[in-house]
């Protein structure tokens, strides 16, 4: 029994995206997994048609009933088609791993454009025997939406760190904590966050200040001017190499998950996204042993709970009230118990061996 991946390139991307996915493959691989070769994404798009008759002749001739096809959403729909019409002949599995909706990322749930962006997405997945899906609000969506298929919820994104990576994080945890027994004053709560900044409106109006005893932490790509938009709550140490993140995020006492336009709730639709999407910054945060904030309402929120490893809030100005009340020093001793996990790949491949038949 084989597993075959249709290839992302996500080699080729050198964001934290790029990072989630090099994770998945690398999942993949320690299961023994095979990459359907492609195109490379520099190649003109005369050039990928290509990938069409190879990969039908590759399931053709390599692909058996015993053996499953891993696919990742978003992807090709053209090439998704093809694999479920030689199925009919080959009868192999079909697995599909969701990594972005693309339909709602952007828009409002309530558009019908969206909605009807959506079912078509919907039926594209529904062409997989099973969904590896990111939470149990996708499984909602997914069925509304006409999905049929056997759904395995992940949870969260796994983290994987290389054994460098492991050093360099335990390093700074160890040089935070003789930093903390040095301090005999009260010092403000730290938050990270992490990750593309432009696209984040909400941190330019935080209802919250350094007197409320919080500070923002910031790292990722942000433009001059909106730079100049951060109050002063906020502070801005630039962009590090997705392997350089994690040894500084875990300096910090907490890390938020948060997006949208709202100045205190979530708005918008990359807000509202947060609902079906398992944020990439949730696995980074907890994978770095730090306590992860979550909204209420995200996908996110049942893991958190669950685990008892971070905050989950309704509104930003929740803030203060709730990290004074949080036993902080059982929430980051879960917080690391789930870090090594992550660093491990322990969710997806959890997931994969339920998809697999190897785990009920």
């Amino acid at each position: 029994m084989s597993i075959y991946a249709l290839s992302q390139r996500a080699g080729e991307t050198c964001d934290a995206a790029g990072k989630a996915m090099q994770d998945v493959f690398a999942v993949l691989a320690q299961k023994g997994s095979k990459t359907i070769w492609s195109m490379p994404k520099s190649c003109s798009k005369y050039m990928k048609i290509l990938d069409l008759p190879y990969l039908a002749c590759f399931l053709l001739f390599r692909a058996g009933k015993k053996d499953s096809i891993f696919f990742a959403i978003p992807e090709n729909h053209v090439k998704i088609k093809l694999v479920k019409a030689i199925q009919k002949v080959k009868k192999y599995q079909i697995i599909c791993f969701i990594n972005d909706l693309n339909a709602f990322r952007y828009g409002n749930a309530d558009d019908p454009i969206v909605q009807e962006k959506m079912r078509g997405e919907a039926q594209v997945i529904g062409m997989a025997d099973v969904v590896l899906m990111p939470n149990t609000n996708t499984r909602e969506l997914l069925e509304k939406n006409g999905v049929t298929s056997r759904l395995i919820p992940i949870g969260i994104w796994d983290y994987l760190m290389t054994e460098q990576e492991q050093n360099q994080l335990k390093a700074a945890q160890e040089q935070k904590k003789c930093s903390v027994q040095q301090d005999t004053g009260t010092q403000p709560a730290k938050i990270a966050f992490a990750g593309n900044l432009n696209k984040s409106e909400f941190l330019k109006s935080i209802p919250f200040s350094k007197d409320m005893g919080l500070e923002m932490h910031l790292w990722g790509k942000l433009e001059d001017k909106k730079k100049e938009e951060l109050p002063s709550v906020c502070e801005y140490h630039g962009v590090l190499k997705a392997a350089e993140v994690p040894a500084a995020v875990c300096t910090m006492d907490y890390g938020l998950v948060w997006d949208g336009t709202g100045k205190d709730e979530i708005e918008g639709g990359l807000g509202e996204y947060l609902k079906y999407n398992n944020s990439h910054k949730c696995g980074l945060y907890l994978a770095s042993g730090i306590p992860a904030i979550v909204w209420k309402h995200s996908g996110m929120a049942a893991f958190i709970k669950e685990h008892e490893c971070g905050i989950v809030i309704e509104r930003l100005s929740e803030l203060p009230g709730k990290i004074k009340q949080a036993d902080y020093e059982q929430l980051k001793k879960n917080a690391l118990l789930v870090s090594y996990q992550l660093q491990q790949g322990h969710y997806l491949k959890r997931a994969l061996e339920q998809a697999l038949g190897e785990k009920k």
